[in-house]
């Protein structure tokens, strides 16, 4: 077989076929490249950056924690390229799971671009689940439900409730101003209310279940918690002038420590109390023993 020779013209004519190629492809590589800095860059454009965070329909949630949720969320940088915070590109989708998943008092919600510069969240709260049920609990178990009154979500006294047995509904117990006529009463200041449901609602998401409460016995709180087994109800006790957030950040980080938790949650159905009511320490006490401290660190 013989070789065929090729002639000088048309190799000269391949060379350029492939640098033109080569050129072809280092265009568009170029080309690529200050695209995605030009996107880049327009995701940092002023005009389009959220600027501010307006919440609408929440009563109970706090407006302050849900943008600090939503400021969580648009921080930082997709691909360490295009900013979050863009109102074009903002993540949506992940606004919308979180507040649903940090928020369970969130019914329903709309998370929606207002203009260039603003997010609007509006909120559709569950209606209060809350029953004024007087100043103490009845000394007869079974009684509890009785004479109640349905309280909505800003701790208004609005209608006499049926008899309730169970916890479908969370009971308030403290003293009102006007034992005579207590529907229409203010059961206690509505931003107090609200902070008592926020705290409440924290209790329940550290994996305890309140169940009602009973308030100002001798300027202490005594929040009781569901039990399955043991005829006591276990509670949770502090003092009602310290701020819930502080009660709640204390118990929250003892249940951070591997050896509190273990404990609570192992001997549960024999809790009698957790007490907050001393500074840098918590008491917790079981039904077998007959007390045990734990500091915090």
């Amino acid at each position: 077989m013989k070789d065929i020779s090729t002639s000088p013209r048309i190799l000269e004519i391949r060379r350029k076929r492939r640098i033109r190629k080569i050129w072809k492809i280092v265009f568009f590589i170029v080309l690529f490249f200050l695209v995605i800095a030009g996107l880049a860059l327009l995701s940092e454009n002023r005009k389009m950056k959220v600027e501010s965070i307006v919440v609408e329909g929440n009563h109970i949630i706090d407006e302050d924690e849900i943008k600090k949720e939503i400021d969580k969320s648009i921080s930082g940088k997709y691909l360490y390229l295009f900013s979050r915070s863009n109102s074009l590109i903002y993540p949506h989708k992940k606004i919308y799971d979180n507040l649903l998943i940090n928020f369970p008092r969130i019914e329903s919600l709309v998370v929606k671009r207002n203009n260039f510069k603003t997010i609007q969240i509006t909120i559709v709260e569950r209606l209060g689940s809350f029953l004024y049920c007087g100043n103490d609990i009845p000394q007869n178990r079974e009684d509890v439900g009785e004479n109640c009154y349905f309280v909505n979500n800003d701790g208004f006294i609005f209608d006499e409730a049926p008899y309730f047995s169970g916890n479908i509904y969370f009971k308030y117990y403290l003293n009102l101003k006007d034992e005579t006529k207590i529907i229409g009463q203010q059961m206690i200041k509505k931003e107090d209310f609200h902070e008592m449901t926020r705290f409440i609602d924290n209790i329940t998401n550290l994996g305890f279940k309140p169940i009602y409460i009973v308030m100002n016995k001798e300027e202490t709180n005594y929040l009781y918690l569901k039990h399955e087994i043991n005829s006591s109800v276990p509670k949770i006790i502090f003092k009602n002038n310290t701020d819930p957030d502080i009660i709640y950040e204390d118990l929250s980080l003892s249940m951070e420590k591997k050896e509190f938790a273990d404990e609570i949650n192992s001997k549960y159905n024999t809790l009698l109390y957790i007490d907050l009511r001393f500074k840098n320490k918590i008491l917790y006490k079981f039904s077998t023993q007959g007390g045990s401290v734990q500091e915090k660190q």
